[in-house]
Protein backbone atom coordinates (compact mmCIF):
# COMPACT_ATOMS: atom_id res chain seq x y z
CA UNK A 1 0.00 0.00 0.00
CA UNK A 2 1.15 3.76 -1.06
CA UNK A 3 2.31 5.95 1.64
CA UNK A 4 -0.28 8.50 2.08
CA UNK A 5 2.67 10.62 3.82
CA UNK A 6 5.34 10.16 1.17
CA UNK A 7 3.46 9.93 -2.21
CA UNK A 8 4.86 9.16 -5.50
CA UNK A 9 5.85 11.58 -7.58
CA UNK A 10 6.07 11.68 -11.09
CA UNK A 11 7.84 13.94 -13.96
CA UNK A 12 6.11 15.04 -17.09
CA UNK A 13 7.06 17.72 -19.42
CA UNK A 14 9.09 19.06 -16.46
CA UNK A 15 6.51 19.48 -13.78
CA UNK A 16 6.43 17.18 -10.44
CA UNK A 17 2.73 15.75 -10.10
CA UNK A 18 1.99 14.08 -6.93
CA UNK A 19 0.20 10.60 -7.52
CA UNK A 20 -2.82 9.89 -5.62
CA UNK A 21 -3.52 6.30 -5.56
CA UNK A 22 -6.75 4.70 -6.19
CA UNK A 23 -5.50 1.40 -6.78
CA UNK A 24 -8.81 -0.20 -4.58
CA UNK A 25 -10.96 1.43 -6.81
CA UNK A 26 -9.16 1.21 -9.76
CA UNK A 27 -7.36 -2.58 -11.88
CA UNK A 28 -5.16 -2.53 -14.98
CA UNK A 29 -6.14 -5.43 -17.75
CA UNK A 30 -2.97 -5.51 -20.25
CA UNK A 31 -4.77 -7.26 -21.74
CA UNK A 32 -7.31 -5.15 -23.08
CA UNK A 33 -5.26 -2.22 -23.18
CA UNK A 34 -6.87 -0.48 -20.61
CA UNK A 35 -4.44 1.79 -18.51
CA UNK A 36 -5.16 3.09 -14.72
CA UNK A 37 -5.01 6.62 -14.77
CA UNK A 38 -3.79 8.07 -11.17
CA UNK A 39 -5.53 11.26 -10.42
CA UNK A 40 -2.20 13.47 -10.71
CA UNK A 41 -2.26 16.86 -8.61
CA UNK A 42 0.29 19.45 -10.10
CA UNK A 43 2.50 20.62 -7.32
CA UNK A 44 4.36 23.22 -9.49
CA UNK A 45 2.92 26.33 -8.73
CA UNK A 46 2.30 27.90 -12.79
CA UNK A 47 -1.21 28.21 -14.50
CA UNK A 48 -2.80 26.92 -17.43
CA UNK A 49 0.24 24.22 -17.70
CA UNK A 50 2.86 26.76 -18.85
CA UNK A 51 6.14 26.79 -16.82
CA UNK A 52 8.42 27.41 -19.70
CA UNK A 53 10.65 24.53 -18.98
CA UNK A 54 8.58 22.42 -22.32
CA UNK A 55 11.23 22.03 -25.05
CA UNK A 56 8.49 20.78 -27.61
CA UNK A 57 6.84 23.25 -30.18
CA UNK A 58 3.08 24.60 -30.59
CA UNK A 59 2.48 25.17 -33.63
CA UNK A 60 -0.81 27.96 -34.55
CA UNK A 61 -2.74 27.67 -37.63
CA UNK A 62 -5.82 28.27 -39.01
CA UNK A 63 -8.53 30.23 -36.52
CA UNK A 64 -7.01 29.80 -33.36
CA UNK A 65 -5.91 26.89 -33.70
CA UNK A 66 -3.01 24.95 -32.03
CA UNK A 67 -0.91 21.73 -32.42
CA UNK A 68 1.64 19.68 -31.47
CA UNK A 69 3.55 16.01 -32.24
CA UNK A 70 4.99 13.76 -29.69
CA UNK A 71 7.02 10.09 -30.36
CA UNK A 72 5.37 7.18 -28.61
CA UNK A 73 6.83 4.16 -29.14
CA UNK A 74 4.26 1.31 -31.13
CA UNK A 75 5.00 -1.25 -27.86
CA UNK A 76 2.25 1.86 -26.03
CA UNK A 77 0.07 2.54 -28.19
CA UNK A 78 -2.39 0.39 -27.21
CA UNK A 79 -2.83 1.57 -23.81
CA UNK A 80 -3.00 5.06 -25.49
CA UNK A 81 -5.79 4.30 -27.82
CA UNK A 82 -7.45 1.76 -24.56
CA UNK A 83 -10.17 -0.95 -24.73
CA UNK A 84 -12.36 0.09 -28.09
CA UNK A 85 -10.68 3.80 -28.50
CA UNK A 86 -12.12 4.37 -24.57
CA UNK A 87 -8.50 5.96 -23.54
CA UNK A 88 -8.21 8.40 -26.33
CA UNK A 89 -12.03 9.18 -26.58
CA UNK A 90 -11.54 10.18 -22.32
CA UNK A 91 -8.05 12.41 -23.19
CA UNK A 92 -9.58 13.95 -25.70
CA UNK A 93 -12.93 14.96 -23.76
CA UNK A 94 -11.42 16.44 -21.01
CA UNK A 95 -8.54 18.33 -22.19
CA UNK A 96 -10.92 18.93 -25.51
CA UNK A 97 -8.55 18.03 -28.07
CA UNK A 98 -8.18 15.35 -30.87
CA UNK A 99 -5.69 13.05 -30.76
CA UNK A 100 -4.75 11.68 -34.37
CA UNK A 101 -2.88 8.06 -33.65
CA UNK A 102 -0.67 6.49 -36.61
CA UNK A 103 -2.51 3.49 -37.58
CA UNK A 104 -1.37 0.04 -36.98
CA UNK A 105 1.64 -0.80 -38.80
CA UNK A 106 2.25 2.72 -40.09
CA UNK A 107 5.12 4.83 -38.73
CA UNK A 108 4.93 8.39 -37.65
CA UNK A 109 4.11 11.00 -34.23
CA UNK A 110 1.06 11.15 -32.74
CA UNK A 111 -0.82 14.48 -33.45
CA UNK A 112 -2.72 16.58 -30.32
CA UNK A 113 -4.93 19.09 -32.17
CA UNK A 114 -6.65 22.14 -30.07
CA UNK A 115 -8.30 25.64 -29.58
CA UNK A 116 -6.05 26.26 -26.96
CA UNK A 117 -2.02 26.02 -26.08
CA UNK A 118 -3.46 25.12 -22.43
CA UNK A 119 -5.58 22.57 -23.60
CA UNK A 120 -3.09 20.96 -26.22
CA UNK A 121 -0.37 20.53 -23.31
CA UNK A 122 -2.61 18.76 -20.83
CA UNK A 123 -3.42 16.67 -23.34
CA UNK A 124 0.69 15.77 -23.80
CA UNK A 125 1.12 15.31 -20.15
CA UNK A 126 -1.86 13.09 -19.76
CA UNK A 127 -0.52 11.03 -22.81
CA UNK A 128 3.54 11.34 -21.50
CA UNK A 129 1.39 9.99 -17.89
CA UNK A 130 0.11 6.77 -19.96
CA UNK A 131 3.13 6.07 -21.40
CA UNK A 132 5.35 6.51 -18.18
CA UNK A 133 2.87 4.42 -16.26
CA UNK A 134 3.27 1.67 -18.83
CA UNK A 135 7.25 1.76 -18.79
CA UNK A 136 7.08 1.55 -15.20
CA UNK A 137 5.93 -2.46 -15.92
CA UNK A 138 8.36 -3.02 -18.66
CA UNK A 139 11.59 -5.03 -17.58
CA UNK A 140 14.92 -2.83 -18.08
CA UNK A 141 16.51 -2.86 -21.48
CA UNK A 142 19.54 -0.63 -20.30
CA UNK A 143 21.79 0.68 -17.62
CA UNK A 144 24.08 3.34 -16.94
CA UNK A 145 27.17 2.27 -15.68
CA UNK A 146 30.44 2.78 -14.34
CA UNK A 147 33.08 0.08 -15.53
CA UNK A 148 35.27 -1.19 -12.82
CA UNK A 149 37.18 -3.50 -15.48
CA UNK A 150 40.70 -2.35 -14.53
CA UNK A 151 43.58 -5.05 -14.73
CA UNK A 152 44.13 -4.50 -11.25
CA UNK A 153 40.56 -5.18 -10.51
CA UNK A 154 40.37 -8.37 -12.78
CA UNK A 155 43.07 -10.01 -11.66
CA UNK A 156 41.97 -9.74 -7.79
CA UNK A 157 38.83 -11.09 -8.98
CA UNK A 158 39.48 -13.83 -10.47
CA UNK A 159 41.75 -14.81 -7.60
CA UNK A 160 38.87 -14.34 -5.45
CA UNK A 161 36.39 -16.73 -7.65
CA UNK A 162 39.26 -19.33 -8.14
CA UNK A 163 39.77 -19.42 -4.19
CA UNK A 164 35.49 -19.53 -3.09
CA UNK A 165 35.52 -22.23 -5.85
CA UNK A 166 38.31 -24.95 -4.78
CA UNK A 167 38.08 -23.85 -1.17
CA UNK A 168 34.56 -22.39 -0.46
CA UNK A 169 32.19 -24.40 -2.72
CA UNK A 170 29.39 -24.27 -0.20
CA UNK A 171 25.64 -24.73 -0.49
CA UNK A 172 24.42 -23.39 -4.07
CA UNK A 173 27.99 -21.61 -5.07
CA UNK A 174 29.13 -22.83 -8.53
CA UNK A 175 31.01 -20.51 -11.61
CA UNK A 176 27.71 -19.83 -13.59
CA UNK A 177 26.59 -17.54 -10.65
CA UNK A 178 29.87 -15.44 -10.61
CA UNK A 179 29.62 -12.25 -12.82
CA UNK A 180 32.38 -12.00 -16.32
CA UNK A 181 35.21 -10.34 -14.96
CA UNK A 182 35.22 -8.00 -17.96
CA UNK A 183 31.27 -7.10 -17.01
CA UNK A 184 32.24 -5.82 -13.74
CA UNK A 185 30.32 -2.65 -13.23
CA UNK A 186 28.46 0.16 -11.28
CA UNK A 187 25.08 0.28 -12.10
CA UNK A 188 23.33 3.92 -11.35
CA UNK A 189 20.45 3.75 -13.14
CA UNK A 190 18.24 1.45 -15.44
CA UNK A 191 15.33 2.27 -17.64
CA UNK A 192 13.43 1.00 -20.35
CA UNK A 193 14.09 2.06 -24.36
CA UNK A 194 11.32 0.31 -26.46
CA UNK A 195 13.01 1.84 -29.98
CA UNK A 196 15.34 3.94 -31.78
CA UNK A 197 13.74 7.36 -30.68
CA UNK A 198 13.90 6.45 -27.21
CA UNK A 199 17.45 5.18 -27.27
CA UNK A 200 18.15 8.89 -29.35
CA UNK A 201 16.68 10.77 -26.73
CA UNK A 202 18.59 8.58 -23.47
CA UNK A 203 21.73 9.37 -25.23
CA UNK A 204 21.01 13.15 -25.85
CA UNK A 205 20.30 12.83 -21.83
CA UNK A 206 23.19 11.30 -20.95
CA UNK A 207 25.39 13.86 -23.61
CA UNK A 208 23.43 17.00 -21.40
CA UNK A 209 24.60 15.32 -18.28
CA UNK A 210 28.61 14.99 -19.34
CA UNK A 211 28.48 18.89 -19.60
CA UNK A 212 26.44 19.97 -16.67
CA UNK A 213 26.83 16.69 -14.15
CA UNK A 214 29.96 14.79 -14.90
CA UNK A 215 32.40 16.92 -15.41
CA UNK A 216 31.48 19.72 -13.19
CA UNK A 217 31.66 17.34 -10.37
CA UNK A 218 34.55 16.00 -10.99
CA UNK A 219 36.91 18.55 -12.71
CA UNK A 220 38.89 18.82 -9.10
CA UNK A 221 39.38 15.12 -9.29
CA UNK A 222 40.60 13.91 -12.89
CA UNK A 223 40.70 11.25 -13.42
CA UNK A 224 38.29 9.86 -10.46
CA UNK A 225 40.01 6.53 -8.87
CA UNK A 226 37.43 4.56 -6.92
CA UNK A 227 38.56 1.75 -4.80
CA UNK A 228 36.29 -1.93 -4.57
CA UNK A 229 37.29 -3.30 -1.41
CA UNK A 230 34.96 -5.42 0.74
CA UNK A 231 32.17 -7.34 0.22
CA UNK A 232 28.27 -7.83 1.35
CA UNK A 233 24.69 -9.23 0.78
CA UNK A 234 21.24 -7.93 -0.30
CA UNK A 235 19.70 -10.06 2.48
CA UNK A 236 19.35 -10.74 6.45
CA UNK A 237 20.29 -14.12 6.55
CA UNK A 238 24.19 -15.33 4.82
CA UNK A 239 22.83 -18.76 4.27
CA UNK A 240 20.58 -17.49 1.88
CA UNK A 241 22.11 -14.84 -0.64
CA UNK A 242 21.22 -13.67 -3.66
CA UNK A 243 23.19 -10.93 -4.39
CA UNK A 244 26.94 -10.73 -3.05
CA UNK A 245 28.58 -7.36 -3.66
CA UNK A 246 31.68 -5.12 -3.62
CA UNK A 247 31.72 -2.38 -1.95
CA UNK A 248 32.91 0.88 -3.19
CA UNK A 249 34.69 4.20 -2.16
CA UNK A 250 36.66 7.12 -3.75
CA UNK A 251 40.29 6.74 -3.21
CA UNK A 252 41.75 10.65 -4.41
CA UNK A 253 38.21 12.40 -3.85
CA UNK A 254 36.24 13.56 -0.75
CA UNK A 255 33.99 10.96 0.44
CA UNK A 256 30.37 11.26 -0.78
CA UNK A 257 31.57 12.72 -4.26
CA UNK A 258 30.35 9.12 -5.67
CA UNK A 259 27.12 9.01 -3.97
CA UNK A 260 26.53 12.50 -5.09
CA UNK A 261 27.04 11.86 -9.10
CA UNK A 262 25.54 9.14 -8.85
CA UNK A 263 22.34 10.53 -7.50
CA UNK A 264 22.55 13.94 -9.68
CA UNK A 265 22.39 11.07 -13.04
CA UNK A 266 19.51 9.45 -11.84
CA UNK A 267 17.60 12.60 -10.99
CA UNK A 268 18.34 13.51 -14.80
CA UNK A 269 17.36 10.51 -15.94
CA UNK A 270 13.93 10.44 -13.56
CA UNK A 271 12.92 14.27 -14.37
CA UNK A 272 13.97 13.18 -18.26
CA UNK A 273 11.03 10.57 -18.12
CA UNK A 274 13.32 7.05 -18.24
CA UNK A 275 14.26 5.94 -15.02
CA UNK A 276 12.00 5.36 -11.67
CA UNK A 277 12.82 6.96 -8.61
CA UNK A 278 15.28 5.07 -6.39
CA UNK A 279 13.35 2.63 -4.09
CA UNK A 280 13.92 2.66 0.04
CA UNK A 281 15.47 6.10 -0.01
CA UNK A 282 16.79 9.31 -2.14
CA UNK A 283 20.23 7.65 -2.58
CA UNK A 284 21.42 5.25 -5.40
CA UNK A 285 23.23 1.92 -4.10
CA UNK A 286 26.43 2.12 -5.04
CA UNK A 287 27.91 -1.52 -5.22
CA UNK A 288 29.67 -3.61 -7.88
CA UNK A 289 27.77 -7.11 -8.09
CA UNK A 290 29.88 -10.09 -8.23
CA UNK A 291 27.93 -12.93 -7.64
CA UNK A 292 23.62 -13.22 -8.72
CA UNK A 293 21.98 -16.23 -8.47
CA UNK A 294 19.69 -15.10 -11.27
CA UNK A 295 22.51 -16.00 -13.29
CA UNK A 296 23.00 -19.91 -12.62
CA UNK A 297 23.11 -22.02 -15.23
CA UNK A 298 23.07 -19.49 -17.77
CA UNK A 299 26.51 -19.61 -20.14
CA UNK A 300 26.14 -16.11 -21.34
CA UNK A 301 24.64 -12.68 -20.92
CA UNK A 302 22.03 -13.79 -23.60
CA UNK A 303 20.69 -17.20 -22.14
CA UNK A 304 17.15 -16.80 -20.70
CA UNK A 305 17.30 -20.15 -19.06
CA UNK A 306 16.57 -20.19 -14.96
CA UNK A 307 13.09 -18.23 -14.95
CA UNK A 308 11.69 -20.21 -12.32
CA UNK A 309 12.26 -19.27 -8.51
CA UNK A 310 15.80 -18.52 -8.11
CA UNK A 311 17.79 -20.83 -5.51
CA UNK A 312 20.15 -18.91 -3.31
CA UNK A 313 23.79 -19.92 -2.09
CA UNK A 314 25.36 -19.75 1.50
CA UNK A 315 27.48 -17.11 1.51
CA UNK A 316 29.06 -17.59 5.06
CA UNK A 317 32.49 -18.10 4.82
CA UNK A 318 33.08 -16.07 2.00
CA UNK A 319 31.69 -12.97 3.87
CA UNK A 320 33.60 -13.87 7.27
CA UNK A 321 36.96 -14.43 4.90
CA UNK A 322 36.31 -11.26 2.12
CA UNK A 323 35.21 -8.76 4.49
CA UNK A 324 37.76 -6.73 4.26
CA UNK A 325 39.57 -8.19 1.06
CA UNK A 326 40.99 -5.15 -1.31
CA UNK A 327 39.95 -5.73 -5.22
CA UNK A 328 42.05 -2.56 -6.67
CA UNK A 329 41.34 0.92 -7.95
CA UNK A 330 39.81 1.69 -11.13
CA UNK A 331 39.78 5.60 -12.36
CA UNK A 332 36.24 6.54 -13.57
CA UNK A 333 37.15 7.84 -17.29
CA UNK A 334 34.06 7.40 -19.19
CA UNK A 335 29.96 6.87 -18.27
CA UNK A 336 28.01 4.54 -20.46
CA UNK A 337 24.51 3.94 -21.53
CA UNK A 338 24.52 -0.16 -21.66
CA UNK A 339 22.75 -2.38 -22.81
CA UNK A 340 21.30 -5.27 -20.88
CA UNK A 341 22.23 -8.94 -22.08
CA UNK A 342 25.00 -7.77 -24.82
CA UNK A 343 28.18 -8.76 -25.49
CA UNK A 344 28.87 -12.67 -25.47
CA UNK A 345 32.27 -12.22 -25.44
CA UNK A 346 34.47 -13.91 -23.08
CA UNK A 347 36.77 -10.53 -22.62
CA UNK A 348 34.13 -8.00 -23.39
CA UNK A 349 31.90 -5.08 -21.72
CA UNK A 350 28.62 -4.92 -22.68
CA UNK A 351 27.53 -3.12 -25.70
CA UNK A 352 26.84 0.58 -25.32
CA UNK A 353 24.46 2.67 -26.66
CA UNK A 354 26.31 5.62 -25.55
CA UNK A 355 29.67 6.62 -23.66
CA UNK A 356 30.53 10.11 -22.49
CA UNK A 357 33.90 10.60 -21.18
CA UNK A 358 33.80 12.28 -17.73
CA UNK A 359 36.45 15.38 -18.90
CA UNK A 360 36.78 17.45 -21.25
CA UNK A 361 39.38 17.48 -23.58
Amino acid sequence: MADILRPELMWIEGRCYRINDSTAENTLSLQEHEVYEPEMYDIDDAEDGDTGDEDYEIESFGDSRHRTSLHVPQHYMGYLIGKKGATRSRIERDTRTEIKIPRQGQSGDVLIVGSSIGNVKAARRRINMIVMSSRMKQRPTHFLSIPMTSPEIIENYNKFKEDILHELSDRGIEESVFVKPHKLHMTISVMCLMDNEERLQASKLLTEARDTIIIPTLREHKPLKLRLKGVSYMNDDPTSVHVLYGLVQEDNAPAGLLQKLCNDLQNHFYKGGFAEKEKGGDNVKIHVTLMNSRHRGRTDESDNRNLGPRESFDATRILEKYAHYDFGVAEVTDVHLSQMHTSTEQNAYYESTCVVPCFSS
